[in-house]
């Protein structure tokens, strides 16, 4: 199958270059994929115009992404992979060429399928042809075609924004060739990262039936019962493990007219009739809320129009930020924001575990919880009447809402959560059906029923087509560490910050558990104390690596201003020299060490990445030496890699001056940056070239395992840690103190953001040596943690640490 080979091998087209065409266009370039993009030819441009002009539809979104934030490439140079025209002169010769289609126009009908009769005459017979439609039937876009192409039509439905939205639905028709729609759906996974969920071909596909039905839910109870807007965000965010934008202002981010044009959709497409095709419970809630109508016709539609249920207004804060305005829901008016007020979720906002606060918050008395059982009951009867007719089981609901809406929990996990047959009895005491999947399997297993079972190192989940628990076997290539260590023996010793995790074939996985995954001392005992087993003929590989919400956010601050605002500077030194050997025996462990960093990989965490012999990376790695914004300098070892590489950098070519690898790294270090993608961290020097780079995130440990294992069987032989390493001396380092002083003096930084700059400019010149000349790795650790101590000494430092601590944000000062 053609979309096995290798990403750079694969070429594709992209039918509308729109908002979501175009950024589908930018992630298939991501991957490595040359990518056509087309549209229309502008109104008015005549055929014998020039193909600037033809193609400005597609080249103006070309250029466009370039510019937009949070950006939709993961490298601007990745947009030379992208190739503009028109669906007039370009469409048969680029989708003649090309392996993959994706057709991103208007959800009209009338407008796929003639679109479709040109494509399928076009392409080539192994090419797969995919529309993005978020709920038109495949088959009745696929219909007319000949058999052959009608065989290769499937659906392919992304989330806004494609690049960071991890669902895609895989949609085959009845038409389609199963195959196919794995083909495709093992390509979105592998190539372009996406946790891919397969639909039927029924309204609005999963994420979007089930997230509108949500929705409408929503709507009603807030309407109907007279909450407000801040009062249904609350209570539809964290506190029900779904993402802080709760419901209204997750209307205004995806434009409460789409949403409404969805909802006319699914109306459009089912039925209130029961025993009906496509029958659906709540068809009598498809219908635009007359409040919603009043707020279309003032042009109130959300980000878009920059006022929806909320409104950012020019005035500013005390913080600095805009100042806010809530729409109150009755007169339809916007006003000052009023808190909710809550008292009896006061107990239940502590608990700190998610399933429990769930149950208690659905327990809760009140409007809170009036509230949440008008709208979760029904939502979960609702999901699990889907059963058997969107999907078979409930894994699929669950994980579409996870990556689709952002949701912890999806609805069948929050029905286990809060209690199997606890939640029966409250459906049936609110006159909600029960469905009937739920009553066979609670007649089945009574009290002990859930939609999920088994063990965590054997898994089950209910399946529609057993009327009972199947196992769930796991993925190809993904290693879940949880499940691994439910099986016996798997863990090798834990402390609450990190557990050193047997996971098979001779490695070893030091995962972090630790809140954001900061460095502490637990984990850096574990990270030791896996190299002295390792050393010992325990394990031939080391990962480090973790699943959580990031791989780590820093070193762990508390630690640092409790010791500097005691002046114990002997034991802050000794405190800093301890995280530095254990840096140092990673780098120069007796077996290979890989990283596998995604997400937040900042401070500590990146110093952790530098020390490590390799790294697997998700291609979504936020990644830095940002002690900077806390007046310190890097102290783990992050400096010294930089010198350290640009030696090595250095002495590949003769006579090559190692000031321009060091200067970029002096930059990265003074200002904090932040490399925004696994590719932007390689060409900041935080990743090698030789260091992978990994597009699916529930992948990287698995992969991170076999390159340790390739680098024991390839024969590992540890780095020397008393190789020279070349320091440019004081001359390159005026140079740096010379761009900190202009910095101050332009304003874009502070006296003490000068004073850390000289710091580390002191450190990366080799301790402003008078002449050039090399040093080892330990005395440019030193001259780290004399920089770190003596900056922990100002009162200016401590009040950033303090501020951040307290305020989650750097402080200049």
């Amino acid at each position: 199958m053609n979309l096995q080979r290798p990403a750079h091998q694969l070429v594709a087209t992209v039918v509308g270059a729109g908002t979501m065409g175009a950024q589908i266009a930018a992630h298939l370039a991501n991957a490595g994929v040359r990518t056509h993009l087309l549209d229309i030819v502008p109104k008015g441009v005549t055929q014998d115009a020039r193909p600037s002009a033809r193609n400005a539809v597609a080249a103006g979104a070309l250029a466009q992404m370039l510019k937009a934030k949070p950006a939709p490439f993961m490298d601007r140079a990745f947009a030379q992979r992208i190739s503009v025209g028109n669906l007039e002169d370009d469409l048969e010769t680029a989708v003649s060429k090309s392996d993959l289609v994706i057709e991103v126009v208007i959800e009209r009908l009338d407008i796929k399928k003639p679109l479709f009769a040109r494509i399928g005459a076009a392409a080539p017979a192994h090419a797969v042809l995919a529309t993005n439609t978020s709920g038109l039937p495949i088959g009745d876009i696929a219909a007319d075609l000949a058999p052959d192409v009608r065989s290769r039509v499937v659906g392919m439905h992304w989330f806004n924004p494609p690049r960071y939205m991890h669902l895609c639905e895989i949609v085959p028709s009845s038409h389609t060739d199963p195959a196919v729609a794995r083909e495709l759906g093992d390509f979105a996974d592998r190539v372009l990262g996406k946790g891919v969920v397969y639909c039927r071909d029924t309204p609005n596909f999963i994420g979007n039936r089930i997230g509108i039905a949500e929705m409408m839910l929503t709507f009603k109870a807030a309407f109907d019962d007279g909450y407000t807007v801040e009062e249904v965000d609350l209570l539809n965010g964290k506190l029900m493990g779904r993402p802080n934008t709760g419901s209204f202002r997750l209307g205004d981010l995806v434009g409460i007219d789409v949403a409404a044009l969805v909802i006319g959709n699914l109306a459009r497409a089912t039925t209130g009739d029961r025993g009906q095709p496509n029958y659906d419970e709540l068809h009598h809630l498809m219908v635009v809320h007359p409040s919603l109508e009043t707020m279309f016709e003032r042009g109130m539609k959300g980000d878009k129009t920059k006022q929806g249920f909320y409104k950012k207004t020019k005035e500013r804060l005390p913080n600095g930020k805009s100042k806010i305005l809530s729409l109150d829901l009755t007169t339809l008016e916007y006003r000052e924001r009023i808190e909710p007020s809550f008292p009896e979720l006061a107990a239940v906002q502590k608990e700190k575990e998610l399933e429990k606060r769930v149950a208690a918050a659905l327990r809760a008395e009140g409007r809170a919880g009036e509230f949440l059982r008008k709208l979760y009951l029904p939502l979960f009867a609702y999901a699990a009447s889907r059963l058997g007719e969107i999907t078979d089981g409930p894994r699929s609901i669950d994980d579409a809402m996870i990556w689709g809406y952002g949701w912890t929990l999806g609805p069948f996990a929050m029905w286990d959560a809060a209690g199997f047959g606890w939640v029966l009895e409250q459906m049936k005491a609110a006159g909600i059906e029960p469905p009937a999947a739920a009553v066979g399997l609670h007649a089945t297993h009574g009290e002990d029923a859930r939609w999920y079972g088994g063990s965590l190192a054997e898994p089950t989940a209910y399946s529609a087509q057993a009327g009972d628990h199947v196992p769930q076997p796991p993925t190809e290539g993904v290693l879940v560490l949880a499940r691994r260590k439910a099986t016996e023996g798997a863990v090798v010793k834990s402390n609450k910050s990190a557990s050193l995790v047997d996971i098979g074939d001779g490695i070893a996985c030091v995962e972090f558990h630790a809140k954001m995954n900061a460095i502490d001392e637990g984990i850096a005992t574990m990270l030791s104390d896996a190299v002295d087993r390792a050393a010992k003929g325990d394990f031939r590989g080391i990962v480090v690596g973790n699943q959580g919400g990031h791989f780590s956010a820093g070193a762990n601050l508390f630690v640092i201003l409790a010791l500097a605002g005691q002046a114990k500077w002997t034991e802050l030194d000794a405190f800093v020299d301890s995280f530095q050997q254990t840096m140092m025996k990673l780098r120069h462990a007796p077996v290979p060490v890989v990283a596998a960093p995604f997400g937040m990989t900042l401070g500590g965490g990146a110093e952790v990445t530098l020390a490590s012999a390799a790294v697997m990376a998700d291609a979504e790695l936020y990644m830095g030496l940002v002690e900077a914004g806390v007046g310190l300098v890097p102290a783990g070892g992050g400096l010294k890699e930089i010198v350290r590489r640009a030696s090595e950098w250095a002495s590949l070519a003769p006579d090559t001056d190692p000031y321009p690898w060091l200067r970029r790294g002096f930059e990265g270090a003074a200002q904090g940056k932040v490399a925004t993608s696994a590719f932007e961290a390689r060409g900041m020097g935080y990743l090698r070239p030789t260091d992978g780079i990994v597009f699916n995130r529930r992948r990287v440990i698995a992969q991170a395992k076999r390159r340790a294992i390739g680098m024991a069987e390839a024969g590992w032989t540890p780095p020397d840690p008393n190789e020279p390493i070349h320091v440019i001396g004081a001359n390159g380092g005026a140079n740096f103190l010379m761009g900190a002083l202009q910095f101050e003096w332009g304003g874009y930084a502070s006296e003490h953001d000068k004073l850390v700059a000289e710091k580390i400019a002191h450190v990366l010149s080799g301790g402003m040596r008078p002449i050039a000349g090399t040093m080892t790795a330990q005395e440019l650790l030193d001259l780290e943690r004399e920089a770190f101590v003596s900056l922990a000494g100002t009162q200016k430092t401590r009040d950033r640490i303090a501020h951040t601590l307290n305020t989650g944000k750097p402080l200049r000062n």
